[in-house]
C-alpha cells in the first residue's frame, strides 16, 4: 500500500502523540557562557494533558491532525469524521494504525465500515511499520524540545504552524487533507 495506491483510493496512516503536558522541556541550543537558564519547577499539574491525533496521506505526503484532550474512542470518531469529510464520500481511505484497543470499539469499527474506511491493523509491537512514526520525531524537535509554554493554546498553534511550514516545504498545498485542522 506504501507503494501504489489503489485505484479510486488513499493510503492515509494515523497515531497518536502524546500526552503532551505543561512542564520545561529540555532541548539542545546555544547558551551564553556562565551559569545556565534554570528550568521552573512544577510540581503540580493542574491544567491536564492533550494528545495530537495525527493523520499522515502517505501518497500526497501531507500530515495534519487535531488536538483532544484525551484518547478516548469519542474523540477518534471526531477525527475520523473529519478524516472523511476530507476526501470524496465515494473513494475509500485505507487507515493504517496500530492495535490499540481504543480504535477497536464497535463505534469506531461500525462508522468505518458505513463510511468506506478500510481498517488496517500493524502487526503487534510493530508500530515503527506505520509511516506515520517517522514524522513524530521532527515534530518534537521542532515543537516540543527547549519548550516552557505556559498554555495548552500557545504549544497547540506551534504544532499547527509546524505542521503548515512541513506540508509546505514537501510541496503539498493541493491536498484537501490540508484543511483538516482548527485551534
Amino acid at each position: 500500500m506504501y507503494a501504489t495506491c489503489p485505484p479510486n483510493s488513499h493510503v492515509v496512516c494515523f497515531d497518536e502523540f502524546g500526552p503532551m503536558e505543561l512542564r520545561p522541556t529540555p532541548g539542545v541550543c546555544w547558551a551564553r557562557k556562565g551559569h545556565p537558564k534554570r528550568i521552573r519547577a512544577t510540581y503540580s499539574r493542574k491544567f491536564g494533558t492533550e494528545q495530537f491525533l495525527a493523520f499522515y496521506d502517505v501518497h500526497q505526503d501531507v500530515l495534519t491532525g487535531t488536538i483532544h484532550k484525551r484518547k478516548t474512542s469519542e474523540d477518534l470518531l471526531q477525527a475520523w469524521r473529519r478524516l472523511r469529510h476530507c476526501y470524496p464520500s465515494h473513494e475509500r481511505i485505507y487507515l493504517i494504525m496500530d492495535n490499540l484497543s481504543s480504535h477497536w470499539k464497535n463505534t469506531l469499527v461500525g462508522y468505518a465500515k458505513q463510511n468506506r474506511i478500510t481498517m488496517v491493523p500493524t502487526p503487534t509491537y510493530s508500530s515503527w511499520l506505520n509511516a506515520i512514526e517517522a514524522h513524530f520525531t521532527p515534530l518534537k524537535k521542532f515543537c516540543i524540545a527547549n519548550s516552557d509554554d505556559q498554555s495548552h493554546l500557545e504549544r497547540r498553534k506551534r504544532i499547527y504552524r509546524y505542521i503548515t511550514i512541513r506540508n509546505r516545504e514537501a510541496g503539498s498545498q493541493n491536498c484537501a487533507l490540508n484543511v483538516f485542522r482548527k485551534y
